[in-house]
């Protein structure tokens, strides 16, 4: 073996050498950074992934979290039961929000008889006007002296509004926070005769046809109804821009009715038209309070604290009142037997103003003592024209003469808001009385 400088040549280098040799050959440092770099990679892909995959399936949950929040309240604070809380799952059907919200907007009216006896022995419903009250001529009136029946929680959310039967009175119609609408006897026997479920809200208000045959109901789901007295079936149905406040029919043609929006406007509707409404008056600058049917058309009450004198389907108000110094008007009746309107005022009066001409104030009537400042309180006038009548925020019902303005009676119901009164279209002083206690009182 020879030696060159203490290396060995190639061709002689032993096995155990080369073997050594080739394990202690490193490679490139270039070459293992490459595939470090490479790995980060695909870690980092790999974790995005991740990251979409958890955000899919976190809006999912909260899709199926909202959905049920709906069904149960439609707020974020509505209750979840803790088994409702679980992870969303892919593969479960589920109904389409579409589908779901036509579910929930299909609401059918219904009515029930739930009277002693639906017809007498005769066949006759309670429709039947009897011989006695077609004998008896409107009287003098008097202040009623006590209470002659009440109607335990009639409306136990509190009642919206009353209407007797147009002239001769039998029955009474009224109106609630439940939603619910109710007919009762009120001639010889008290008894509720039936139910009508038209609304899925509070309902606002309620009106007679002249005839009483039909009557208009409206709330705050939007829905105007046409029910049929007699046997509750719904004859027409309309869906409005706003909440309907007040509503009331034409007196000189059935088949017509303006109603009153929150949004300012008032719309006059005809149920033999193609189109409606057949116009909108629209003048007002506040939500409309209250409607009155004239001879030859209608006055109409607002937040923007004027009174506005119509013609039936003329958009242009024929008279204006307002004052500086007025207050708002949630009530306005128009005297039976002279030209006079009275007006309930938020300064807890009752003011009067003449009904043609120039509708000057009457400055020489104003009728005090109740409080119905904040309230919309109703008032009424008795159907001789001499007595006038109003609730109270406390419970009270206040009684007026006509001509002295001298404060009559003073009646104690209960504690809590008195709404809405009405005289007796015939009888000399029998008064129906509601408000939030819910209960209805007969007064005599």
């Amino acid at each position: 073996m020879s030696l060159v400088q203490g290396y060995t040549s190639s061709e002689e280098e032993p096995e155990e050498n080369n073997q050594l040799k080739n394990d202690t050959v490193a490679e490139p440092p270039t070459k293992k950074q490459k595939i470090v770099q490479y790995d980060s990679n695909n870690f980092e892909e790999q974790y995005k992934l991740q990251e979409q995959q958890r955000l899919k399936e976190a809006r999912a949950l909260a899709k199926e979290l909202k959905k049920k929040r709906k069904n149960k309240g439609g707020t974020p604070w509505a209750s979840i039961s803790s088994d409702e809380e679980r992870v969303f799952e892919q593969n479960k059907p589920t109904i389409e929000p579409e589908q779901s919200d036509q579910e929930e907007d299909i609401f059918k009216p219904t009515s029930k008889f739930v009277g002693a006896q639906e017809l007498d022995y005769q066949g006759r419903s309670y429709m039947h006007i009897s011989n006695e009250l077609k004998k008896v001529e409107p009287q003098d009136c008097f202040v009623p002296k006590q209470i002659i029946h009440t109607f335990n929680k009639a409306h136990p959310k509190g009642v919206n509004k009353l209407e007797f039967f147009p002239k001769f009175g039998h029955l009474l119609l009224s109106c609630g926070n439940d939603g619910s609408i109710k007919l009762w006897s009120v001639h010889k026997t008290f008894e509720l005769l039936r139910i009508f479920n038209g609304h899925k809200l509070a309902v606002k208000d309620v009106s007679f046809s002249p005839n009483g045959d039909k009557f208009l109901s409206c709330g705050y789901d939007k829905v105007i109804r046409l029910w049929k007295t007699e046997n509750g079936e719904v004859l027409r149905s309309i869906n409005t821009s706003a909440v309907p406040n007040v509503i009331r029919f034409n007196p000189q043609n059935e088949s017509e009715f303006i109603v009153g929006l929150s949004n300012h406007k008032i719309e006059h509707y005809d149920l033999n038209a193609i189109h409606n409404p057949i116009q909108v008056y629209d003048h007002h600058l506040g939500s409309i309070n209250d409607l009155l049917t004239l001879d030859e058309g209608f006055a109409s009450t607002s937040d923007d604290k004027s009174v506005r004198v119509w013609k039936w389907q003329i958009n242009i108000p024929t008279k204006v009142i307002s004052d500086p110094s007025q207050f708002s008007t949630p009530s306005i009746k128009k005297h039976p037997n002279s030209n006079y309107i009275a007006l309930q005022s938020m300064d807890n009066t009752i003011k009067v103003v003449h009904s043609t001409g120039k509708y000057k104030w009457n400055k020489n009537k104003i009728y005090k003592g109740h409080q119905c400042a904040g309230y919309g309180i109703e008032i009424e006038i008795s159907h001789d024209g001499k007595t006038i009548m109003s609730g109270d925020a406390k419970g009270f019902t206040f009684f007026w003469d006509w001509q002295s303005k001298k404060l009559v009676k003073k009646l104690k119901l209960n504690n809590s808001l008195i709404k809405c009164i009405k005289f007796h279209p015939l009888e000399s002083s029998k008064v129906a009385i509601a408000g939030a206690s819910g209960d209805i009182y007969i007064c005599d």
